[in-house]
């Protein structure tokens, strides 16, 4: 009796210790790698390259706005214009008329343009219109400053004018005016 108990703890050491060896796998070449159970951890290089983008949101009383931050495949105006949308800046049926950009720093020379706490440089554009087909009434000025906000600082511009239908709400919108005007309602 003492040796079949014997022979079934030795057999249960031997299946518990092959089941604690690393184990190894070929890969595609036919080479050998140990795994010690662990995932492989490399990049995926099929996985789509993302820009993370800044979007700034009203908060529900109205007096601030909210950052929150935000991964996209393709950073150009309609995807920023979608995400206001999506965090309820701007409204359902919300279409650019018109995006346009112009100047950079590097032909206004970025000595003319100081921001505070803001590092400006030549690969930034000096001005961008944005013009919309709607804007919503609730809270209008925060809802321009998130918009401006959004737009100012993923597209890396210094200054702003949204218009809506053509007309223009607010015309050369920087990022000082803004941070001015939240630190007022502080």
């Amino acid at each position: 009796m003492k040796k079949a108990i014997m022979s079934f703890i030795g057999a249960m050491m031997i299946l518990s210790l092959a089941a604690c060896t690393p184990t190894t796998e070929k890969n595609k070449t036919g080479e050998v790698k140990q795994t010690n159970g662990v995932a492989d951890r490399r990049p995926d290089t099929t996985a789509p390259k993302l820009d993370v983008v800044s979007v700034y949101q009203v908060s529900e009383d109205g007096t601030k706005l909210t950052g929150t931050m935000e991964a996209v495949e393709e950073l150009n105006a309609q995807t920023l214009v979608d995400l206001l949308i999506e965090y309820g800046v701007l409204e359902e049926g919300t279409k650019i008329i018109s995006f346009k950009e112009e100047g950079s720093i590097e032909e206004v020379g970025p000595s003319v343009i100081e921001i505070p706490g803001y590092e400006i440089d030549n690969t930034m554009t000096d001005h961008i219109i944005l013009d919309l087909n709607q804007l919503p009434d609730k809270y209008q000025d925060k809802v321009i400053e998130a918009v401006a906000n959004t737009f100012l600082e993923n597209i890396h511009a210094v200054r702003m004018t949204l218009k809506v239908d053509g007309e223009t709400v607010r015309e050369d919108l920087s990022l000082v005016d803004l941070s001015e005007s939240q630190s007022e309602q502080k």
